[in-house]
């Protein structure tokens, strides 16, 4: 009897975490609180995406392109692995036309775009982002205007194979009252030239796929260990983690959409296929005040990571 209790128990978890939890995709609304942010960008809202590996408009994809159309965001961006063959463009394409921007859709490929077995020339998976509007920002950066102030936006090729070149996208001087960066792997905060930015968004770890409840992901996938599985690396944490000294990036990193694995394990549990909604929130309690030049050194303020989730199907938030 123990033995069979054992192997249904054994069955149900096998069929949940591969059959089930990775073709829940969820709407995540992050609420990310930066010291200083200038009042008019309180509620600056940026849609992130990673990880699509797309091949096909399946069921999940469906989803996806559901809960895309149930949102919009001021700017979207897309960090990485976004197909896993050339016939997954089109459905790529089919997607990204769900999305909804007031600025527009930005995006850095990742380790998948340089795999000749999965795309053998990036090229036209570019000409076809650019049809659509998609600015790519490889080793490139653009700044953008909201309400009068300047936000620089950089991008990076994929740290993880090596493409990346944070030196010729790192700002000379901190002009811009908000400095984002686009890294398909948190590697590359391996380079210290990413103290330079505020915020940086992630992909490629895909949040372990696999987490455990206090305790996080078994796996991160990335040289700096099983830490950079989490979906909030803090300024904190990064300083700690990389002894430096603050000020520090905050670092989101999204689970992904698609799932990953080998044959008969291609799995997920306690961390859903995400469809991230950040709202950059003003830090209330400042020691130093905001200036034009953008954050100053002594506005670096201890953060703390606090999850609140609310359980709905399709919908939950956090703030961190």
């Amino acid at each position: 009897m123990l033995i069979e209790t054992i192997g249904v128990l054994t069955a149900s978890a096998w069929a949940w975490m591969n059959l089930v939890e990775p073709f829940r995709p969820v709407l995540r609304h992050r609420d990310v609180h930066l010291p200083n942010l200038p009042p008019d960008l309180d509620d600056f809202t940026i849609l992130h995406l990673s990880d699509l590996h797309t091949r096909r408009m399946g069921l999940l994809e469906r989803k996806v392109r559901c809960l895309l159309g149930q949102t919009s965001a001021h700017i979207a961006v897309l960090t990485g692995d976004l197909v896993d063959s050339e016939r997954g463009i089109a459905p790529l394409m089919e997607l990204l036309s769900a999305v909804q921007t007031t600025i527009g859709i930005f995006a850095v490929w990742g380790n998948s775009e340089h795999k000749p077995s999965r795309l053998t020339a990036h090229d036209v998976l570019a000409e076809q982002l650019q049809s659509v509007g998609v600015h790519l920002l490889n080793n490139e950066s653009t700044l953008l205007t909201y309400q009068g102030h300047r936000i620089y936006l950089a991008g990076v090729d994929d740290p993880h194979s090596g493409h990346a070149d944070i030196e010729r996208v790192t700002p000379a001087s901190r002009y811009g009252v908000l400095h984002l960066l686009l890294a398909h792997s948190p590697d590359v905060l391996l380079h210290p030239l990413s103290s330079a930015f505020h915020l940086i968004l992630c992909g490629h770890t895909h949040c372990g796929q696999i987490r455990i409840p206090r305790w996080g992901a078994l796996w991160s996938h990335t040289r700096l260990g099983r830490w950079a599985g989490d979906p909030l690396l803090t300024p904190e944490q990064i300083a700690r983690r990389l002894h430096r000294a603050p000020p520090q990036p905050h670092v989101v990193v999204s689970p992904g959409i698609a799932t990953v694995g080998v044959p008969l394990f291609t799995a997920r549990l306690f961390c859903p296929p995400e469809v991230t909604l950040l709202h950059l929130r003003r830090q209330r309690f400042c020691t130093s005040a905001y200036t034009e030049e953008g954050f100053s050194s002594s506005g670096y303020l201890t953060s703390t990571a606090v999850w609140m989730m609310r359980a709905t199907p399709s919908v939950v938030r956090s703030s961190v």
